[in-house]
């Protein structure tokens, strides 16, 4: 009863729209309409029996007993097709093809004898029964042209199969029927064109799904793997989606993630699980505290963590008054901006300040040294580095200088800060109170850099040490104060190695006072 394969190919059809072409989802989709829903089924089950049962009652003949069984046999043929497909498509993926290919032979032959027996309900001039017959095949042509229309051909395959038999027994029935034939074709007429327009809508409602589908599928598939947490805060202040990166960021699980309540209460649940309750509700309070600031452009909020990481929560208002709120792990992005600060503020060989760092300090000290405090500059340069670099190589010269860099890191007190200008040469701005304490500084750094250095290699290394010192004028700047020490060093290696000096005037008050100066030694306690 499977009829011609080609021809029920031919039948089930799906032609292209203006819309586009039927993609294979689509077709699967349009042939599932056939076999995927029971109830029309049977309600028109029950009318055509319904009919027949009324014909065997008013024309007990052979043709109304062969169309009761025939009706019944039909009917339980389509339901057995419906309901076996119904079941496997429950039970896992079964593509409708196959069982649409079933049943439109058995849908044709419904409608056929349908319209067969309406026929011979008008071919035996029994009005009451021809008219209720011909208003149920009408109203079951109607439903399968609505119904069936996403396979139009079989839909108007059937339309004609239950008509056409009537226009047959108006014409061969009793004088007058007639008058039915030319209604009839322009109801066969009417109901091709309701199947196509159907046809076209269902099929752009069908396009249009799947779009929006792959559209939905796409966003949730880049909001699941893009690398930053992502929220959406609606005009309310509750957060309505929520992505798998802003749980694993705190490391909760997406399981955890809580809608439809406030962004601080969010960040605070996602928190709970691995940074616990003390830091969760510090969390939620920063992040109550962020959102009422109402800063223009806002400012993100960076969240340190207890495993070190930092995350940083930015705000980006829509105009509808909801917000975008992205959540990304900067841990990295901050040890960068660390290093880049490091490397623009310090010396890569020694991890000594560099000269800009030592300037910027040693303003601020100029313009806040309080009450009789009063800024030093400290210029100090090696002695005999070149011989060592030339007896021991470069690479022992780097490693002298890292030790060099060690003890004058090791020699400052609070407020003393020291940096490489270069090669060797190195900078100390400190704040003092009496002028001898310069001289105790100066001494005890020579003491201390011209101590023997052992290297790796197990040499030996000696340099001698000179210094120049300038105390900082009213309002002079660093770098004024600085080269008059380097003028003062200039003095002190041209007239003795391992001294210090000071520039122009500024050691006159010193000058002899040895008991001031081992007052000095014993107040900075060395």
């Amino acid at each position: 009863m499977s009829g011609n394969p080609s021809l029920i190919d031919s039948i089930l059809a799906t032609p292209a729209t203006e819309d586009g072409r039927i993609t294979a989802a689509i077709r699967a989709s349009l042939l599932s309409t056939l076999v995927e829903d029971i109830r029309p089924l049977f309600l028109s089950g029950i009318s055509s029996a319904f009919v027949a049962m009324m014909a065997l009652g008013r024309q007990p003949a052979l043709w109304t007993l062969l169309w009761v069984a025939a009706d019944a046999l039909l009917l339980g043929a389509r339901l057995f097709i419906v309901c076996r497909y119904r079941a496997l498509s429950r039970a896992g993926e079964t593509h409708p093809g196959p069982w649409a290919a079933r049943y439109a032979p058995f849908a044709l032959l419904t409608c056929l004898v349908t319209g067969l027996g309406t026929m011979a309900c008008v071919i035996s001039g029994d009005a009451e029964l021809a008219s209720l017959a011909i208003m149920v095949t009408a109203g079951l042509l109607g439903g399968i042209a609505s119904r069936n229309a996403g396979l139009p051909l079989l839909a108007i395959a059937q339309v004609c199969a239950g008509a056409l038999p009537i226009g047959v027994g108006g014409l061969f029935g009793p004088p007058g029927y007639w008058i039915l034939v030319p209604p009839l074709f322009l109801y066969i007429g009417a109901m091709c064109s309701v199947v196509q327009r159907h046809y076209r809508g269902r099929v752009a409602l069908m396009t249009a799904e799947r779009s929006h589908a792959e559209i939905a599928a796409r966003f949730d598939a880049a909001l699941a793997h893009m690398p930053h947490g992502l929220c959406t805060v609606d005009a309310s202040g509750k957060v309505v989606i929520a992505n798998r990166r802003a749980a694993e960021l705190f490391g909760a699980t997406v399981d955890m993630l809580r809608l439809n309540v406030s962004l601080p209460e969010f960040i605070g649940y996602v928190g709970l699980a691995k940074l616990g309750e003390p830091l969760r509700e510090q969390l939620a309070a920063r992040c109550a505290h962020w959102l009422e600031s109402g800063d223009l452009p806002p400012v993100p909020l960076d969240l340190p963590l207890r495993d070190g990481r930092h995350l940083e929560l930015s705000r980006n208002p829509v105009p509808d008054g909801s917000a975008v709120i992205i959540i990304e792990d900067v841990t990295e992005r901050r040890k960068a901006e660390a290093k880049i600060l490091q490397w623009a503020h310090h010396d890569s060989l020694t991890g000594l300040p560099n000269r800009r760092y030592l300037g910027e300090h040693a303003a601020r000290l100029m313009a806040n040294a309080p009450g009789r405090e009063k800024v030093m500059v400290m210029y100090v340069d090696l002695d005999g580095f070149k011989r060592v670099n030339d007896t021991h190589g470069h690479n022992a010269g780097d490693e002298l200088l890292r030790l060099v860099a060690d003890r004058l890191r090791n020699a400052m007190r609070r407020g003393e800060l020291v940096a490489r200008l270069g090669g060797d040469e190195f900078a100390i701005v400190a704040t003092y109170i009496a002028d001898a304490s310069n001289v105790v500084f100066a001494r005890k750094i020579i003491g201390e850099l011209s101590a023997p250095y052992t290297l790796e290699s197990g040499q030996t290394a000696r340099v001698g040490v000179s210094i120049g010192i300038a105390l900082a004028h009213a309002g002079e700047p660093f770098e004024s104060a600085l080269k008059r020490a380097d003028g003062a060093l200039y003095e002190a290696k041209s007239q003795e190695r391992g001294a210090y000096r000071f520039a122009g005037r500024d050691g006159d008050t010193l000058a002899g006072d040895e008991q001031a100066v081992a007052n000095a030694e014993r107040g900075r306690g060395w």
